[in-house]
């Protein structure tokens, strides 16, 4: 599905005022993290307010050549474009206006989220108090810090290659895997080589399962698993 932002000059209200249109939500995160780490003036010219609202200032950097110039973001050139927008002054280029999204949550490193079925967006990751297994439910849910593995990237957009731990919140248990039937639990040391995109593309749901009066199902790790969320 495609995913816009906007980008103004960091210094003034008049020009080089762009529409961007990604050709997905995963382009957008992962142009960022191409321009914000490039060695070049385009990481100090633009800069991420949220995620559909960025600034450049031109005297560095303009935000729309990071598509052309060696060592920024040229890979996305066939997933990314800009549309320049009305001047101050309205110079007649048209009004483009973002469409209003549904559900959205800034993938930020650190933050605490509710995971939940993409499909089926009431059903959510929960932890039972009656034992160390995490499970699906329609009726309960668990908040879990989802983070980088990466020494001191707190508050960076994660994107699909990132290496990451689940945690929940108020204890220090993150989520693992069986070796021997997938199942995920909860364990001192969380999984090993959990991707982003593992995350919210590994996981499928299995037997439904009785925990203290509680219905829930099993949560597995697989291959070809179900679309998630973070919430």
């Amino acid at each position: 599905m495609l995913f816009y932002a906007y980008v103004k000059h960091l210094t003034h209200n008049w020009t080089s005022r762009y529409l961007i249109t990604f050709a997905s939500r995963e382009v957008a995160d992962e142009w960022w993290r191409a321009v914000s780490t490039s060695n070049t003036s385009f990481a100090n010219s633009i800069q991420r307010v949220n995620a559909q609202f960025y600034t450049h200032n031109t005297d560095l950097a303009n935000a729309h050549d990071s598509l052309t110039t060696t060592g920024v973001a040229t890979q996305f050139l066939g997933k990314v474009f800009f549309t320049m927008l009305n001047d101050l002054d309205m110079n007649h280029r048209g009004l483009n206006i973002i469409p209003p999204l549904g559900h959205f949550v800034d993938h930020i490193s650190g933050n605490s989220f509710f995971i939940r079925s993409k499909v089926t967006p009431y059903d959510y990751w929960y932890h039972p108090q009656s034992c160390n297994a995490v499970c699906e439910s329609r009726t309960e849910r668990t908040r879990f810090t989802v983070s980088r593995t990466d020494r001191g990237t707190a508050g960076t957009v994660m994107i699909g290659s990132d290496k990451i731990t689940v945690k929940l919140t108020i204890v220090n248990l993150s989520v693992d895997v069986s070796v021997n039937t997938g199942q995920a639990s909860l364990s001192p040391d969380p999984q090993s080589e959990l991707t982003f995109n593992a995350l919210l593309s590994n996981f499928t749901v299995g037997s439904t399962l009785i925990q203290s009066g509680e219905m829930v199902k099993e949560l597995l790790y697989t291959e070809n698993g179900e679309e998630w969320e973070l919430a």
